[in-house]
């Protein structure tokens, strides 16, 4: 692992800056799937089109997939400014004359924010002492969910002051403009890999080895029933026009109330001595409260459902992206190459499962798709089970690995 040889107050500009960038991402996605109604009438579209975000989803595939590749060409400074240049394409949607060039800007913007979230952790491995680690891995993660709730929360306001669609994704988008000319004065690279001892050239990990990580394929089934769950009621959700209660409402509650379940998640990733145990309390409130939201009659009960729900989702994904950074000979570049394979991977089943829910929107109503939505979403409760439980000493977790 490459020394530390930035300084604590750098370090959290750097943090800040990441954070930021990534959550302006999540949000100009939020903005493009809000505004999807009133481009599609501009454009004379009858039926939503599950391309608006499922090109940020291919690119996120194809992005992942090549973000270490690229990491370890450009360097860490590069990438991340290369990243935030694609995110600012968002801006060229703000012009589309059609849905296809508008698609590709989506595209695009998928392929930035992709590379970006693999950039994030190798940073705080690099930047933060080891018990620093999960409080800014915690962090990181709560900015998808920081982008939607800003996104949720400005929208209408933002919307009614500025009109037009088209304003109001260029609008949002300004921001990926500012932070990528912060980073290009403020941004700082490291080491790729660590210097060799002795004249032999020092290892480097590379996609062949992630795949061999019996830990890759045990994240990916976990995680990626959360992943569909989380990405169809933020982006495909508001849409709902029958929901017992205003749908945008229930997503907004969602994205919330994420927000104090990271807080409460990234303190319990600190303190907890089992942390398995966290991920199968929140697999189960998760699946109980998703079906109970989508089942009930009583805008109440739904209510009170998808804030708890927001809060459960969270308070265990802290603790669950610091599981790479546990894997024997964890540095930047291993998590690096494990996150680049997990979420091509996991995005490539999201894009697959988020349209077969768009059509089934489409084609069989919203109950149907929500119910199987739900059904998918056992992946995680089931997956936790799954899961190598890194707080055993050490003995039982490699008997338990080797079964």
């Amino acid at each position: 692992m490459p020394p530390k040889v930035i300084s604590p107050r750098r370090a959290l500009v750097i943090e800040c800056l990441l954070f930021l960038a990534y959550a302006f991402f999540s949000a100009s996605w939020m903005v493009g799937s809000i505004v999807t109604t009133d481009m599609c009438q501009e454009f004379g579209l009858t039926a939503l089109p599950s391309s608006v975000n499922n090109a940020i989803s291919l690119a996120k595939i194809l992005g992942n997939f090549v973000a270490a590749w690229i990491l370890l060409k450009l360097g860490p400074k590069k990438t991340v400014a290369f990243s935030c240049l694609l995110t600012c394409s968002v801006v060229a949607g703000a012009f589309a004359t059609n849905l296809s060039f508008f698609v590709v800007t989506r595209f695009l913007l998928g392929f930035g924010g992709a590379v970006l979230m693999i950039c994030l952790t190798p940073y705080v491995v690099y930047c933060f002492e080891p018990r620093q680690q999960s409080l800014w891995i915690g962090v990181n993660n709560a900015g998808p969910n920081t982008g939607n709730l800003i996104a949720l929360l400005s929208i209408t306001p933002v919307r009614h002051w500025l009109g037009d669609w088209r304003a109001v994704i260029l609008f949002y988008g300004a921001f990926s403009v500012v932070f990528l000319v912060l980073w290009l004065f403020v941004g700082k690279g490291y080491p790729i890999a660590p210097k060799a001892e002795s004249d032999k050239p020092a290892k480097v990990y590379r996609y062949r080895d992630g795949l061999r990580e019996p830990f890759l394929y045990q994240f990916i089934f976990t995680m990626t029933g959360r992943l569909v769950m989380y990405t169809v009621m933020l982006y495909l959700f508001p849409l709902n026009p029958d929901f017992t209660v205003d749908s945008q409402f229930i997503s907004l509650m969602i994205a919330l109330t994420g927000i104090p379940g990271t807080v409460i998640g990234i303190i319990l990733a600190k303190k907890l001595k089992r942390q398995i145990n966290l991920f199968r309390f929140s697999g189960i409130a998760q699946s109980f409260l998703f079906f109970l939201m989508i089942l009930t009659s009583s805008p109440a009960v739904a209510t009170v459902s998808a804030i708890l729900l927001g809060f459960v989702i969270f308070i265990s994904t802290p603790s669950l992206f610091t599981l790479p950074t546990k894997l024997p000979g964890a540095s930047p570049a291993k998590v690096a190459v494990i996150l680049t394979l997990y979420w091509a991977a996991a995005y490539t089943l999201q894009m697959i499962i988020y349209a077969l829910v768009v059509h089934l929107v489409n084609t069989q109503g919203w109950f149907i798709a929500m119910m199987f939505t739900a059904f998918y979403s056992l992946t995680f409760l089931f997956g936790t089970f799954l899961l190598p439980d890194f707080d055993r000493p050490a003995g039982k977790t490699e008997e338990k690995e080797s079964l």
